[in-house]
């Protein structure tokens, strides 16, 4: 019930107050043309085309054939390149996707509590905290990302057994536990991470952020639900732009396609950030309960008490 709460609450934010999305889309419109001057050499298989070429060796009289697929120097040196590009654009995105998030999620949390707004003013405050949440994100991608990979290892060697030795049942056992295990986990995990940056917002300390953990393991069901719909509704939202992509698949690269391509994917990236940053926000606070008035007594509280123990 919470989650569908939260989820039905954050469509209610976003389209009653769609200023909001500003935010995001400002951000997705500046990493546009940085994106496309980066990747602009790029296809989408930097590796270029491993074809079949046979090599042919002489032993005495007789031409020897080897086929197998080579990469070439050339090929692994633009691959390097776009791994290199891909790491300054991923921290830059990292970064100013921060001072969006910061700033949608107070936004938000303004906009429920009866108040206004400025743009500029959010933009500001999110400049401020962009260190802050971007190590937030970071610290919560690496557990996330471990959580992930550890249990999946047995699953991979399974389907890798099933493979080699060409017994089935070992694939279907290895799909069975990705279903059974692997899928659940995953929803939950973007439930629990939805929430990190939201109560950054709330309460202002980065170890607080992580209080998530707890909120989402005393309410494991109603996490796992939120985060399948999170993730469900930003899969639907990009799969229009993400249906565009396909024209790199033609081997289409340059500045100029690239950065339509971006152009194209901008509203989309601002409307998926805007339903993962909302929808925490909205989903903490159905968790805990709390109005805006109840948490501004427990600061008032908490004030009072640090001028007591002070004095």
């Amino acid at each position: 019930m919470e989650a569908l709460d939260a989820f039905a609450k954050t469509i209610e934010i976003i389209t009653k107050h769609p200023k909001l999305l500003v935010i995001p889309l400002v951000i997705s419109l500046l990493l546009a043309p940085i994106s496309a001057y980066l990747l602009k050499d790029h296809d989408m298989w930097p590796m270029g085309k491993m074809e079949e070429k046979p090599e042919q060796k002489q032993e005495g009289n007789v031409i020897v054939e080897e086929y197998g697929s080579s990469i070439s120097k050339e090929d692994m040196e633009k691959f390097i390149d776009y791994i290199k590009a891909l790491s300054v654009l991923g921290i830059l995105s990292a970064l100013l996707n921060a001072v969006g998030q910061y700033g949608i999620v107070k936004g938000a949390l303004t906009v429920k509590e009866g108040g206004k707004c400025s743009l500029s003013q959010l933009f500001i405050e999110g400049f401020r905290n962009m260190i802050q949440v971007f190590v937030i994100n970071i610290i919560m991608g690496l557990i996330v990302l471990a959580t992930i990979i550890i249990p999946l290892i047995p699953v991979i060697l399974l389907f890798v057994t099933g493979v080699m030795t060409g017994h089935g049942v070992f694939i279907l056992v290895a799909i069975f536990l990705i279903i059974l295990i692997e899928l659940p986990l995953v929803f939950f995990l973007v439930g629990l991470s939805s929430m990190a940056v939201p109560i950054y917002v709330i309460k202002g300390s980065i170890s607080e952020a992580f209080e998530c953990f707890s909120v989402a393991f005393k309410n494991k069901l109603s996490t796992l639900a939120f985060g399948a719909l999170l993730l469900i509704s930003t899969i639907l939202i990009m799969v229009v732009p993400g249906s565009f992509r396909g024209l790199l698949m033609l081997g289409t690269s340059g500045f100029m396609t690239q950065l339509l391509l971006n152009l194209i994917e901008a509203p989309f990236q601002a409307l998926m950030q805007a339903v993962i940053s909302i929808g925490g926000l909205m989903f903490y606070l159905e968790l805990t309960g709390l109005t805006g008035e109840e948490r501004n007594l427990e600061e008032e509280i908490l004030e009072g008490e640090f001028v007591e123990i002070t004095h």
